[in-house]
């Protein structure tokens, strides 16, 4: 090689990339997390936390948006705009823009007066409509999103009719919506009459079908959609249980294939599952049950068929919800009657759990979702 086409690596070069790798080293391991919360107490609104994997450590960042009560958080990963249910008498939804000078979250909208606690909140794939549940009024409202502005405006409404026998079931409560993956069908899960109702897309009219009647005093909460086939996992509060579905592709409904329960029949009473997870490669769910306050750790075949594997502490009092970090190394806990937040550790092989000593305190968490 000529001598005037070598390269030479002075030694500040050679320190300046090492200090480089070292800091992006760092940053890869720090993981952030927002917090929802309810704001009766100490909290004030949404919170950004950071989990370190290197130094097992969790820091809270502080407040990055102010509202009353963000019990459920939608937000955009590519954009990290946010909109908020906001779970007050009155109900309503909230959307924030990132403030990328101030590092925190600007409100540019608040919708009041849309039902009774919002508690649920769900934006479309395409990021162009968010729906919410609305527990105590029963109904569900879809705005549409301008993602300019993040403004919202109102295109459709539904209320259910009907309740259960259950002493909880004595009107509906609508408390989850989730659109599917190819974001055609959207399905509103009511714990007040035991079904899951389906919207499609296609049809001008936003016509409720039921999707699928659960058992009596099921009391579905939660859905969970399988990464890789279409397979759908509803948790039941009341009896604490999941059912597992398959999707028709053609008309939304789900086909029942399996139900498993997450506890003995001895512990049901006064317990309440709360919250379920898929890991990214569809081999497991995590399902919380408050009372006992556990996690269930659940291996789900090539069919989606669930087989119970695991019960572990949740480190906390009320698991309100549950998240899987995006490496899938840990399970995340909102911890509401105890105010924290706990990790436990995930072997990414056979989904097991296991304690670890990252906790953090914060005032009563009702969400928790990577950022």
């Amino acid at each position: 090689m000529h001598a005037h086409l070598k390269k030479v690596i002075k030694p500040s070069m050679f320190m300046a990339v090492i200090m480089l790798f070292v800091a992006n080293t760092s940053i890869a391991a720090q993981q952030q997390f927002l917090i929802g919360t309810y704001t009766q107490s100490d909290s004030e609104g949404v919170y950004k936390i950071t989990l370190d994997d290197e130094k097992q450590t969790l820091t809270n960042l502080g407040l990055v948006a102010r509202a009353t009560n963000p019990a459920y958080l939608s937000i955009n990963s590519e954009t990290k705009n946010m909109l908020a249910a906001l779970e007050n008498d009155s109900g309503g939804i909230a959307s924030f823009m990132w403030n990328e000078a101030s590092k925190d979250y600007t409100m540019v909208q608040k919708i009041e007066d849309l039902g009774r606690h919002t508690c649920h909140i769900s934006t479309s794939p395409n990021n162009e409509k968010v729906a919410i549940a609305n527990y105590s009024s029963g109904d569900i409202r879809v705005f549409s999103i301008d993602q300019q502005l993040m403004a919202l405006s109102q295109s459709a409404y539904f209320k259910n009719q009907g309740k259960g026998e259950h002493s909880r079931q004595e009107a509906p409560h609508m408390h989850y919506v989730q659109w599917d993956k190819t974001g055609r069908f959207l399905y509103a899960v009511d714990l007040g009459t035991d079904e899951i109702k389906v919207f499609d897309s296609q049809n001008d009219a936003f016509d409720a079908q039921l999707a699928a009647k659960l058992d009596i005093g099921d009391g579905p909460r939660h859905i969970a959609l399988h990464p890789n086939t279409n397979v759908v996992y509803s948790l039941n509060e009341l009896s604490n249980t999941v059912t597992v579905f398959e999707q028709q592709a053609d008309t939304g409904k789900l086909l029942r294939l399996q139900k498993v329960n997450l506890l003995e029949d001895a512990e049901v009473e006064g317990n309440w599952a709360s919250a379920i997870k898929v890991s990214a490669d569809g081999r497991y769910v995590y399902a919380a049950v408050r009372g006992v306050n556990k996690i269930a750790v659940l291996s789900a075949n090539t069919e989606g068929k669930l087989a119970l594997v695991q019960m572990h502490s949740t480190m906390g009092n009320w698991p309100r919800d549950i998240e899987l970090s995006a490496d899938g190394k840990y399970l995340l806990i909102a911890n509401q009657k105890s105010g924290d937040i706990s990790v436990l550790a995930r072997d990414e092989k056979s989904g097991m759990l296991s304690a670890t000593k990252m906790q953090l305190a914060l005032s009563t968490p009702s969400y928790i979702g990577n950022l």
